[in-house]
């Protein structure tokens, strides 16, 4: 299965620079989601990820007020990515694997399509696996 087929259903949720933790927080609970693409400041600037348990660690647990955290101080860069959409996701899994990562930023070229996590990449095995005995079947 290639990544294009994993990336379909995937909602690209992303915030600016200049949000908050608070701001980011609640566009995770709009979008159902526990992490966010960060924007980059300037073309120079590399994307981000936040994600909940960033905002728990470096504002809840320090007791700061979620709405004074600039997001900025809480993301995590660089951002591991990819823009081949053609890959396998056999491929997809190992870059993860070593980069140590459980979500991977998907762009095509400079459009953002969404994160992939391992969770994405279990669900397209396991799909994959039931369709090839229907396949060797015809």
């Amino acid at each position: 299965m290639e990544l294009r087929d994993v990336v379909k259903g995937i909602m690209p949720v992303k915030i600016s620079v200049e949000s908050t933790a608070a701001d980011a927080l609640i566009a995770m609970m709009e979008s159902k989601t526990d992490f966010l693409l960060v924007e980059r400041t300037s073309i120079d600037d590399a994307y981000g990820i936040v994600t909940q348990r960033d905002i728990v660690e470096k504002a809840v647990a320090e007791g700061n007020d979620l709405s004074e955290v600039p997001i900025t101080d809480i993301a995590r860069k660089p951002l591991v990515v990819t823009n081949n959409l053609d890959l396998d996701i056999r491929w997809i899994a190992k870059k993860m694997a070593d980069e140590n990562v459980s979500k991977l930023a998907v762009f095509d070229r400079d459009n953002f399509m969404g994160f992939v996590s391992d969770i994405d990449l279990l669900m397209a095995a396991i799909m994959d696996t039931h369709e090839q005995p229907a396949k060797e079947a015809n």
